[in-house]
């Protein structure tokens, strides 16, 4: 026992499955590198480091010094290695045979590569869950870390917290160390003397306090890099605590060796304060920012302001519909590969299936904040191509068959989908938003074009509207006000009322008035994409028929069968559409493909036209049969056909979202509109076809 106030302090360095090269490259040399050279230096410095699995592998294999730097730290004993889950996804959400592989795969990496076993994890964004104790705990794990927010939610003062707590689980038990706010947005932006100030107000309270952050606001973080190590910052800081004569610099494993646990806890479902604000909707969202100013206006405004709280993690599968479609796959992937896994375990294609399903697991694409990745495409696309992999690996293993179909509920809204296999897709449609096309994953390229993301309101967005950008880049929290990285992002600020999928029709009236490829439907008089279709699926030798039906209305006097043939990689859309009786058709019928590549506005990503527009641009043409979307650097192409010859008009699909690096416009895909001139006389019916075939270049 000492009188000694121990502080636990420890960097996480964290980068997405399906980042850029680029970005960790840079990472590796303005943070990770830098970081564990000044650790090297001062030996006397003990701290606690967590790296994700993918880090570490890319770590391994791109910047072995790196990667070599951390071992020799470990092996000394200079620093505490922390497990977690390899892929770091949230690991309330997952099935508990995953929770607790993800963690074993990291802990044995880390056992193989650096000799040591680690005690402690660190739980990706902080999520936590009253039922995670058992799983952590059959998982080896003794002790996690969350935020001093999660103990208040659960009614304790956070600022007399210290040291660590006791909570469990159907009687397995699990040490949870606090975080403290205060050192986390002190660390290290403000000056080290105020750093020290707060350390020197806690003694006496408590006997341990812990400070474990993102590693990369130690150099990657606007204006870091120069305050952190040109600066001196670090050095200073390091000679600070260590000069200190009442301060130990410890790591968390010392602590729970040589201090008691300072009392029992059961915390409630929480993450950190500012991801239960981004979980909320919209309007929601608004609200609590104007409670938490009106609030903050009182005495003590700040401490109870603290009190508010924000929303669920999961309400981002509420959120994002089409986060929560990817969530469900995962889900029905990992039950399937389990028990493929329990009759056969030692099959090497259900073991590529099950790595392949936990990089889907990665956290990032689930969610949105400044951090959150959903609004990325690439994070996005790694995600949806490791489930591909997986799906692809189950049949390879001869644990699904190459072609079939089902319709359920498969993504939890309470009514069926249909989704289709073919040797070549995986397609989903749903007949509650009039048939529309939800996903058309293409297995030998390991991407779903149908992945383009919904524009909707985020409440962020009145901000830059008000343009509140703040100017400078002196260092600063990454949740404050960001700036803007380009000038006129307010004008990008529009929302869709339907879902971003494909095979969505519209009727509109007759006239020379063009049709907005990207927004066409308020300007509809019905939209099939809004209502719910009859729906019939057959099996035909290798190719699954989807017909789905809409009858006319008196608002919309027509019907609609839609006849969706699947087979090999070809999608085939055969319309029959019917006036009501005696009336006849007159005016146009436009379908709308949403079909996103990698890119939008590099050169080889491209519409093969004339001019070779890409991906991003916009344009329109009077009378078309056909067009392909290229994408060279995927080696993908996307031959679009339709019969009879139609007006074509295209247009990116673009969104406003809030970054690291402040607010800017982001390509989620490319709107395709084809609009049909339909003239019969009383009685008349017209067919329409449209075919997309996905081939490798």
């Amino acid at each position: 026992m000492t009188d000694r106030l121990a502080f636990c302090f420890g960097i996480h360095n964290h980068q997405p499955v399906g980042n850029f090269d680029h970005v960790l490259v840079e990472a590796t040399e303005r943070a990770y590198r830098p970081f564990l050279e000044r650790l090297d230096a001062r030996p006397e410095v003990r701290l606690t480091v967590h790296c994700t699995g993918s880090l570490l592998e890319w770590l391994r294999e791109r910047s072995p010094r790196t990667f070599d730097l951390l071992g020799s730290l470990a092996a000394r004993g200079q620093v505490e290695l922390l497990t977690g889950g390899f892929y770091e996804p949230i690991l309330a959400v997952l099935p508990d045979h995953d929770k607790i592989g993800q963690i074993e795969r990291l802990t044995s990496f880390l056992k193989a590569q650096f000799g040591v076993r680690p005690r402690g994890m660190w739980l990706a964004e902080r999520v936590w869950e009253p039922h995670l104790p058992r799983a952590l705990s059959e998982a080896g794990v003794e002790y996690v870390l969350v935020d001093d927010r999660h103990f208040a939610l659960a009614g304790l003062d956070a600022d007399g917290l210290g040291g660590y707590y006791l909570t469990d689980e159907q009687g397995f038990t699990l040490r949870v160390f606090p975080i403290c706010q205060r050192l986390r947005y002190l660390i290290p932006f403000a000056d080290v003397n105020e750093t020290l100030e707060y350390l020197n107000g806690r003694r006496g309270d408590v006997t341990a306090l812990t400070m474990v952050d993102d590693g990369e606001k130690f150099g990657v973080w606007p204006g870091t890099h120069a305050h952190v190590y040109a600066g001196g910052w670090l050095d200073r800081f390091f000679d600070r605590l260590l000069s200190t004569s009442w301060l130990e610099l410890t790591t968390l494993a010392d602590v729970v060796e040589r201090r008691p646990a300072t009392a029992r806890v059961y915390l409630p479902t929480a993450s950190y304060r500012e991801m239960g604000e981004w979980a909320l909707p919209a309007e929601a969202g608004r609200a609590l920012e104007a409670a938490k100013h009106e609030i903050g206006r009182l005495t003590d405004g700040e401490r109870l302001a603290g009190l508010l709280r924000g929303g669920f993690w999961r309400s981002f599968l509420v959120k994002y519909p089409e986060v929560g479609d990817t969530y469900w796959k995962m889900l029905r992937l990992s039950r399937a590969i389990h028990g493929a896994l329990a009759r056969c375990p030692d099959d090497r294609h259900l073991a590529a299936a099950r790595e392949a399903l936990w990089r889907g697991q990665a956290n990032d694409a689930y969610w949105h904040g400044v951090f959150g990745g959903c609004y990325l495409p690439h994070l996005r696309r790694a995600v949806k191509t490791a489930l591909l992999q997986a799906e692809r690996s189950l049949v390879e293993a001869g644990a699904a068959p190459a072609v079939g179909w089902t319709r359920e509920d498969s993504n939890g809204d309470g009514h069926a989908e249909v989704s289709v296999r073919t040797s070549a897709l995986a397609v989903t449609l749903d007949p509650e938003a009039g048939g529309m096309l939800t996903e058309l994953g293409y297995f030998d390229a390991g991407l779903d074009l149908a992945d383009v993301l919904t524009r909707r309101p985020e409440a962020y967005h009145d901000r830059v509207r008000a343009r509140a950008a703040e100017a400078g880049a002196a260092a600063r929290t990454i949740h404050e006000a960001a700036t803007a990285k380009e000038s006129g992002l307010e004008a990008l600020l529009a929302y869709d009322g339907l879902r971003r999928g494909s095979l969505i029709e519209g009727f509109f009236d007759a006239g020379d008035t063009p049709i907005d490829p990207v927004a066409p439907w308020a300007s509809a008089r019905a939209v099939v994409g809004a209502e719910r279709v009859d729906c019939v699926v057959e099996k035909a030798a290798d190719d699954v028929v989807v017909v789905l039906s809409r009858h006319p209305t008196a608002a919309a006097p027509f019907g609609v069968e839609k006849r969706v043939t699947l087979g090999d990689a070809t999608v085939d859309v055969h319309y029959r559409i019917r006036p009501a009786e005696r009336q006849a058709l007159a005016g146009r019928f436009a379908v709308q493909w949403n079909l996103a590549l990698t890119a939008g506005n590099a050169p080889d990503r491209y519409l093969d036209l004339a001019a070779r527009p890409t991906l991003g641009s916009a344009g329109r043409e009077p009378v078309r049969s056909d067009v392909a979307l290229v994408d060279e650097w995927a080696g993908v192409e996307a031959r679009l056909r339709w019969s009879p010859a139609a007006e074509f008009a295209w247009g990116p699909v673009e969104t406003v979202s809030l970054s690291e690096g402040g607010f800017e416009r982001i390509y989620q895909g490319i709107a395709l509109l084809l609009v049909w001139r339909l003239d019969g006389a009383a009685g008349d019916e017209c067919a329409l076809v449209t075919t997309v075939t996905l081939a490798r270049r």
